[in-house]
């Protein structure tokens, strides 16, 4: 026999009011995708006599490759048995289903048949896709970790733009130097280490700063932030207008380029898109999987998130929340600073001005989407990079699409994501809160 709880002066219990409210936002998110897949059905009627070419590097690009050919219309179809089969799934099973998850799904099946209906009668290499979309990925979901460090420790870190732009700056400083001082025999070599530690020291201080006005002057952590992005930004565009335009050879560092795994890199179709990389995307999905396990396995992870939850009662069994809070933002500031380094070491060959361009703010939406949670905020990030990829692909591909449209593709994205989850998802309770120790 089960206990229930009765109602207190006629009045139905909270917890039973929250799980009406959330069992009917599920009815209707499950009627919103079931329609998805009818729209999707309705859109391949049209559109299956036109012809898509895909293709795939089986092991080198440029060499032989596998290719698919199919039309928008089949497309279509499979992207709407997804959705519809995800629509009908949410309606059954109701709150107990985790959306974010089905995503996965039928989401990418959507963005394949746009493009197929985009590129018809063109070729697209999705091997090119696919592999961008995972490098593109890793500032987004390095920034995604680094605010999700502060605020599970009960700080906001709102200057994760700027700690990528001066981490991007400082690399290019300290790699260009280092290739200067040592020569090219040893500084092509000591540059991508000197470069990337350079950065995260650089995040770090930033990340200091931010603590030591936060924790000691309790200064609100959004304004301070804010300020920080617009210091690094003022700072960054001095450096690059007074300094690296006038001395080109702080300008110059040694790039870091694809490596591959080897055996894994010779894996049919999988092993261009998964082992051919950077090792800044390898280290990405080691930061993801470190983190997951020391934030939900370990004493560390249990008070950096009891600091984060209720730090009054943190305090009283014996744990430090101020010594936490200094920890968790010089390690987010390290994260940050050292995605930073990927932009103008990888990505540019130097250092830009503004050359950030947003993304320490996507990496924000993507942990919020990712429910503060370093595995979700890596498939927020692919998410995002996907988008990236897949309107740089577009563009080259020429489709008849404004560029500026085009460009938009990732902050639209970043919108969208945000919009969908404001007040579906709650992170630490004490984020951003001043807390004084007694």
């Amino acid at each position: 026999m089960t206990a229930t709880a009765a109602p207190v002066n006629g009045l139905v219990p909270a917890v039973s009011e929250a799980a009406r409210r959330a069992q009917r936002s599920a009815r209707i998110r499950g009627i919103v995708i079931a329609a998805l897949g009818l729209i999707a059905f309705g859109l391949a009627s049209g559109s299956m006599t036109t012809d898509v070419t895909f293709k795939f590097w089986l092991q080198q690009q440029g060499k032989a490759f596998a290719q698919v050919d199919t039309s928008p219309g089949e497309l279509w179809i499979l992207a709407g048995i997804a959705t519809g089969v995800t629509g009908i799934w949410q309606l059954w099973r109701g709150a107990a289903v985790r959306w974010r998850l089905w995503l996965v799904l039928w989401l990418p099946f959507w963005v394949i048949a746009i493009m197929g209906h985009l590129l018809v009668g063109q070729t697209a290499v999705l091997t090119n896709l696919f592999s961008s979309s995972l490098e593109y990925a890793f500032p987004i979901s390095m920034g995604a970790f680094a605010a999700m460090i502060c605020e599970r420790s009960g700080m906001f870190d709102i200057a994760v733009e700027g700690q990528m732009l001066v981490g991007a700056c400082a690399a290019s400083i300290a790699g260009s130097m280092a290739l200067q001082w040592l020569g090219p025999d040893a500084g092509t070599i000591a540059g991508p280490i000197v470069g990337p530690t350079v950065a995260a020291l650089s995040g770090m201080a930033i990340g200091l700063l931010m603590a030591w006005l936060a924790i000691r002057y309790h200064v609100d952590q959004i304004i301070s932030g804010t300020v920080v992005n617009f210091g690094a930004l003022g700072l960054t565009n001095f450096m690059y207008l007074r300094v690296l335009q006038t001395y080109t050879d702080y300008n110059t560092p040694p790039t870091i380029e694809k490596i591959q795994i080897p055996l894994l890199a010779d894996v049919p179709v999988l092993g261009p898109i998964f082992f051919q990389g950077t090792p800044y995307m390898y280290i990405g999905w080691i930061v993801m999987v470190v983190l997951t396990y020391f934030i939900f396995r370990t004493r560390w992870g249990l008070r950096l998130r009891a600091s984060g939850e209720y730090p009054q009662a943190a305090a009283t069994v014996g744990i430090n929340v101020i010594a936490i809070r200094y920890r968790a933002m010089l390690l987010a500031g390290a994260i940050a600073g050292f995605a930073g380094s990927y932009l103008s070491l990888h990505s540019a060959g130097s250092f830009q001005m503004n050359m950030s361009a947003g993304k320490g703010w996507i990496a924000i939406a993507a942990m919020i989407f990712g429910a503060w949670n370093p595995i979700g905020a890596f498939g927020a990030a692919l998410v995002f990079g996907f988008a990236d990829a897949a309107q740089q692909l577009l563009s080259i591909t020429g489709v008849d699409i404004p560029p500026q449209f085009l460009a938009s593709v990732p902050y639209i994205m970043t919108v969208i994501v945000v919009a969908g989850v404001v007040g579906r998802v709650r992170g630490p309770a004490m984020a951003g809160q001043p807390y004084e120790q007694g």
